[in-house]
């Protein structure tokens, strides 16, 4: 007869080495994946987006172009609603401001040094002015990279249909501005 604590213990044994092979079996599949899951994220970092006021926000892009390329340059745009864009300090980067003749903002930021390898995700905080008004807001990214090529980051979501993948390959980051509270 077994004592308890034997079976707890042989328990234990056969639940780690199962998540062991489960994940032996698993991760090879997440990296083959990666390049597709990839995206340029709008992070508020755990403040939410207040209509009429301003805050922080990191853009996010999550990877070099592809594995034999890498990130040169990142372009942001984003529409007349947007009161005001700051794009923080990020080293290596140099960042411009652009408003726009017909509204909105463009933000550049090039790299002054080695391009960034595929396998490293890249963050740049941006000080913005929300919209006046709640809604849903989109920001338009372009990520250039070393041979000429470029990820445009500006696929709107929608439902899977036969020709379409949900969420699409190069999806387009967007936020949600809340109405002040009072």
């Amino acid at each position: 007869m077994r004592r308890p604590d034997t079976v707890i213990v042989m328990r234990r044994l056969l639940t780690t080495a199962g998540i062991g092979i489960a994940l032996g079996a698993f991760v090879p599949i997440l990296l083959l994946a990666a390049p597709a899951s990839a995206h340029a994220i709008i992070e508020l970092d755990g403040v939410s987006a207040i209509a009429g006021k301003t805050s922080g926000m990191t853009l996010e892009i999550q990877h070099g172009c592809l594995p034999a390329q890498a990130t040169t340059s990142v372009e942001a745009f984003v529409g007349r609603p947007w009161r005001s864009v700051k794009p923080g300090a990020v080293p290596g980067w140099q960042a411009a401001v652009e408003k726009l003749a017909q509204g909105g903002w463009h933000i550049t930021w090039q790299n002054l040094g080695t391009p960034i390898p595929f396998g490293t995700a890249t963050y740049f905080p941006i000080t913005v002015g929300w919209p006046s008004k709640p809604g849903t807001y989109a920001m338009h990214v372009t990520q250039q990279c070393t041979n000429g090529t470029s990820y445009d980051w500006n696929q709107q979501y929608g439902p899977a249909t036969a020709d379409t993948p949900s969420p699409p390959l190069t999806p387009r980051p967007e936020v949600h501005v809340v109405a002040p509270s009072h």
